[in-house]
């Protein structure tokens, strides 16, 4: 019974044994179904054509016979609980049962084995009795086993096949995403081209305008103009960045990569974005690397682009104070660096800073015309060159600094690789 967790073995097992041991002519396995408190054949040896018949549970059958005594003689049962249990006693006599041995394990019933008559005629003795006892204890904690082995290997079935369908549900779903996802990089990345035409032929007219090509124009129109030509400055921006992604994503973003000085573009920047730091009360300063810099090979325009987002942001979230941008040599790297006296960067802002629309919690009220985009599209760019991108800060109004380092020793082969 130990050797084996098989319910039809166990039944073919325990059956044959006892038909061996006591020779009777007829012998069932049933086992009680707790959900509709059912006794149901599983296993019989030398029933005739006609199966035996499952049965319920009469009311009190099991808490009063059952579970009392380890062995009942048919016979003694029809004599003392008869009219209690006349439909249950009436369908084993039907089947000439004469004895049945209850299979509990504590105060669970899992089952009956009921057996004929023996061949010879003569009546169950006080041994035979004795000897079924022993054998319906060892029975019961056997057919519970299996039974409970069957139960977790039939849920293991049951839960690979729902696993089964869950995965090809979360195929079909994929395939349904990427290519609405497919779609989506399209639609931004039409939408972008279409955008960006207008703005700079709007870009353009405004510069003609404040420049005085058509005419002289007073303070108070060229103070709209401004605004103006900033406004869609920025929207230039947005576009380029929804470009930018676009291509990122749909692996066409091209590099062209020359070799340059790192600290020129960075004075270029500076230059460009020391009014808007004049405008705003603050100090932009730039501290130049003690000696010329060795040149890299990178793309210009996008290098040049993270550097601008990088010192626009830094003047964006500072309200008072300065900014201070650096560039050095440092262990086989040139490294950038941007540092502000503003509003600082919490630490679990930190973790998710260059993650595509995150902006850090309550930055709305320093600057409400970020999209979180350009840290996203920095990184990209940087991870492109095989460089390296993050933010530093002690925490929130202790100001924040933004690095990004490239190696030296580049090329477009290694690049290109990044890239993939």
């Amino acid at each position: 019974l130990k050797s084996t967790l098989e319910l039809e073995r166990i039944y073919h097992y325990i059956t044959n044994t006892l038909v061996n041991a006591f020779h009777v002519k007829t012998l069932s396995v049933f086992i009680f179904e707790e959900s509709v408190k059912r006794y149901a054949v599983k296993y019989e040896v030398g029933n005739g054509p006609e199966r035996l018949m499952n049965f319920q549970e009469e009311k009190g059958f099991y808490s009063k016979i059952i579970r009392k005594n380890p062995v009942i003689v048919l016979e003694e049962l029809k004599d003392a609980r008869y009219r209690e249990f006349k439909k249950t006693i009436d369908l084993f006599i039907k089947n000439k049962i004469e004895v049945v041995v209850p299979l509990n394990v504590k105060d669970k019933v899992i089952g009956l084995l009921t057996l004929g008559g023996k061949e010879s005629g003569d009546m169950y003795n006080d041994e035979d009795i004795e000897v079924l006892e022993i054998i319906g204890a060892q029975a019961a904690i056997a057919i519970e086993n299996a039974l409970l082995f069957e139960e977790t290997r039939q849920f293991g079935l049951r839960l690979e096949g729902e696993v089964k369908k869950a995965t090809k549900d979360l195929r079909a779903a994929n395939v349904q995403l990427k290519k609405l996802d497919a779609a989506k990089s399209e639609f931004v990345s039409i939408a972008s081209h279409q955008l960006r035409t207008p703005l700079t032929v709007i870009k353009g007219y405004i510069s003609m305008m404040l420049e005085g090509n058509f005419g002289k124009i007073d303070l108070r129109k060229r103070d709209s103009l401004e605004k103006v030509y900033l406004s869609n400055e920025r929207l230039i921006r947005l576009v380029e960045n929804l470009l930018n992604i676009s291509r990122i994503e749909s692996g066409r973003l091209q590099f062209t990569f020359r070799e340059m000085r790192l600290e020129n573009l960075v004075v270029s920047v500076i230059n460009e974005l020391s009014e808007p730091a004049k405008e705003k009360g603050l100090k932009l300063e730039y501290a130049p690397p003690p000696k010329p810099l060795p040149k890299l090979r990178i793309d210009e325009e996008k290098i040049r682009q993270v550097v601008m987002n990088l010192v626009d942001n830094a003047i964006k979230y500072t309200k008072k104070g300065k900014v201070r941008v650096s560039v050095e040599q440092e262990d086989g790297r040139v490294k950038f660096s941007a540092r502000d006296t503003g509003s600082g960067i919490s630490g679990d802002d930190l973790a998710r800073l260059f993650k595509k629309f995150s902006r850090g919690a309550g930055v709305s009220t320093v600057n409400t015309e970020g999209t979180g985009l350009g840290l996203y599209v920095a990184k990209e760019m940087i991870d492109a060159h095989g460089g390296h991108i993050w933010a530093e800060s002690e925490g929130e109004r202790k100001g924040s600094r933004f690095c990004f380092t490239l190696p030296v020793e580049n090329n477009s082969e290694r690049i290109g690789q990044n890239k993939k």
